[in-house]
């Protein structure tokens, strides 16, 4: 062992060629063991670190927190919605998330053009009358009769440009009202009425013109509430005196507030003058007089109640139950829809009504009620053991008496043999 090396280390024999004096390497296997334990030394060192990094947290997070406030433990921290102080804490805190209150307002159309699909076009021959409003829930519609004349051959435009042909219901020749009722379809987008006093001086009011051949809104003046002169030289009471000029074409549109709901009608009567002829003039007919004339609808002021054309009782197959035709009327919408009646293992059986199932015949008319004439209703049937859909087109009922006035001559008895016929039909 050489004298100059530590005690316990021995030095491996001098390769050749080497010269003796010199000092010895030490050997692989040494130097492997040493960065072996250098090693576990550094990995030992990262792990007693470890908690203390994590307890310290990142740089700059204690200054976030504050100096006094505990570290995390371990739940991420989440700012509060509503900030105390700070420009960014109230912008983040009145900031909506996207498709929430903020955006939908946005997206909601103006009071005026939600109420304008309320409102229709009377025409006659493709000639604008008047304006009108439809009724929500019952889409019979609500105008002045003055612009009427007779009230025959009368149309309704409505808010997505269909026509439609209407009859006249129901009238008031004192307050100038009157009912339209629609013979086909069911407009669902009608005016509900207002319990606010139109005539106060933070009023908003708004009335509709069709002058250029578009329902738009306009701002209307209400002055106060006069007394007027109407149908039958009746007096008025209450009648509400206008401050803007309203058109001929506009009598009949609704009158509404702020949040669209009508607080009258455009109608047209006669403004008293001492010693002279009355003026005519147009007002707003008030919502009492409004409501009272509602009340007073007869009950057959209703549109025409639709039609199917079919008998049938109800049957429960073995695979399904409802309301098996025995008859088909000719040229009804269930004719033109090709359903089969009569005997069992040949006629149809109906199972629902635009989706609803129907299980007796009171059922099938109840579901058929809830269309209107001329709307499209999908059926499905059981034929022949197999299931099928069909769309019929409803009608009204026809009616007996214009049935009873077509019927042909052929029907009639033939003449006597003397030629003649008989007295009891000539009568």
């Amino acid at each position: 062992m050489n004298e100059t090396s530590p005690p316990g280390v021995t030095h491996a024999a001098a390769p050749r060629g080497a010269a003796p004096s010199d000092p010895v390497d030490m050997s692989r296997v040494k130097r492997w063991r040493r960065s072996l334990a250098l090693a576990a030394a550094v990995s030992a060192a990262a792990a007693l670190a470890a908690p203390a990094a994590l307890a310290q947290g990142a740089p700059g997070e204690a200054q976030a927190r504050g100096e006094g406030d505990a570290p995390p433990s371990g739940k991420r921290v989440v700012l509060p919605t509503r900030a105390s102080g700070g420009g960014k804490e109230k912008k983040a805190a009145a900031a909506e998330p996207k498709g929430g209150p903020a955006e939908k307002d946005k997206a909601e159309p103006p009071v005026e053009e939600r109420a304008a699909r309320g409102v229709v076009v009377i025409e006659r021959g493709g000639q604008v009358l008047g304006l009108g409003a439809a009724l929500a829930g019952d889409g019979r519609i609500l105008t002045a009769l003055s612009p009427l004349g007779a009230g025959n051959d009368l149309t309704a435009r409505l808010a997505d440009g269909t026509t439609v042909r209407v009859k006249l219901g129901h009238h008031d020749r004192v307050w100038d009202l009157a009912l339209l009722v629609p013979q086909t379809g069911k407009w669902a987008e009608g005016l509900t009425a207002s319990s606010r006093d139109p005539v106060r001086p933070d009023a908003q009011i708004r009335s509709f013109s069709a002058a250029r051949g578009k329902v738009a809104a306009t701002a209307l003046v209400l002055r106060s509430h006069k007394t007027l002169i109407g149908g039958d030289d009746r007096p008025l009471e209450r009648a509400i005196e206008l401050g803007s000029r309203v058109s001929p074409l506009d009598l009949g549109a609704p009158i509404i507030d702020e949040d669209g709901r009508v607080v009258a009608v455009l109608g047209r009567g006669c403004a008293p003058n001492e010693g002279k002829p009355c003026t005519p003039v147009a007002f707003g007919v008030p919502i009492s007089a409004v409501r009272a004339f509602l009340r007073a609808v007869p009950k057959d002021a209703v549109p025409p109640a639709a039609w199917l054309g079919i008998q049938g009782v109800s049957e429960v197959a073995p695979v399904a139950k409802g309301v098996r035709v025995t008859v088909v009327h000719p040229e009804s919408p269930a004719d033109e829809a090709r359903l089969t009646g009569g005997d069992r293992a040949e006629s149809d059986m109906i199972l629902a009504v635009d989706g609803v199932p129907v299980t007796s015949p009171e059922a099938l008319s109840d579901a058929i009620r809830t269309h209107a004439v001329g709307e499209k209703v999908p059926l499905t049937l059981l034929s022949r053991g197999k299931y099928r859909q069909v769309t019929v087109v409803l009608r009204a009922a026809p009616d007996p008496s214009a049935a009873a006035a077509r019927r042909p001559e052929a029907e009639l008895p033939p003449p006597s043999s003397s030629g003649k016929a008989t007295e009891e039909y000539r009568k």
